[in-house]
């Protein structure tokens, strides 16, 4: 793989980091009044976090602008109550994606009395005219499609953005061709290692291309597991 295309790698060890007793926050972009330079929106991704939330506890998000709110657990299940309090159940091999106006409060619970949970919680802007009242949960799973890279939404619900995540063994590889021209790409490390694009990439890394048309990834280790967005640009 010795193509190279134009982006911006995120380290894991670079993010901005906000803990208490209740939660720990790792941020890629700039989040909850933290602003560097270097750390503004990609596109229309605007929060890309990578969460723990403590035993038993709760934390509220505000919505700052239209967007569609992600949630993809990584370790145990979470409670998502929408801002209508409706409550959500939303378990490994799942991802919530809800529809959220600015000033929502969408309140995430960890229903486990003695386990912390990791998830990863996104916000992507959203038209207004475009699905204003969209909830849906969405499931994958692993088990006898390793090495390839899941599909997370049908494409009948026509969302502007594309979800894709996949399990690899170390040296399998494959091919991400984008959907549309002028696309935006984001991938994410859950786990393990890859190369993608000419990068080397450790778990919990971001990478965000632009002006691609395919993106080409290899596993460097076993149970190596990323995670794929693309985005209307």
């Amino acid at each position: 793989m010795e193509k190279t295309s134009p982006g911006q790698i995120h380290l894991a060890d670079q993010r901005v980091i906000t803990e208490n007793n209740t939660f720990r926050r790792c941020s890629t972009f700039n989040y909850d009044g933290h602003f560097n330079e270097h750390r503004k929106a990609f596109g229309p991704l605007r929060v890309f976090n990578d969460e723990i939330l403590a035993a038993g506890k709760s934390i509220t998000i505000q919505v700052q602008h239209a967007c569609y709110f992600v949630a993809v657990p990584v370790t145990g299940a979470l409670l998502v109550e929408d801002a209508e309090g409706k409550s959500t159940v939303v378990d490994v091999g799942e991802v919530y994606i809800n529809y959220a106006n600015s000033g929502d409060v969408l309140t995430l619970n960890n229903p486990y009395p003695n386990h912390w949970v990791n998830f990863l919680q996104l916000q992507i802007d959203a038209d207004t005219e475009v699905f204003p009242f969209f909830k849906q949960t969405f499931s994958f799973d692993f088990e006898g499609r390793q090495n390839e890279l899941i599909s997370i939404i049908p494409t009948l619900f026509r969302l502007p953005f594309n979800l894709h995540i996949g399990r690899f063994d170390g040296r399998a590889d494959a091919l991400y061709r984008l959907k549309a021209p002028g696309s935006l790409f984001y991938a994410f490390v859950i786990a393990g290692a890859f190369e993608l694009q000419g990068r080397l990439m450790h778990e919990r890394d971001g990478l965000a291309l632009w002006g691609v048309e395919e993106a080409d990834m290899e596993a460097l280790s076993n149970s190596a597991v990323m995670l794929v967005l693309e985005m209307e640009g």
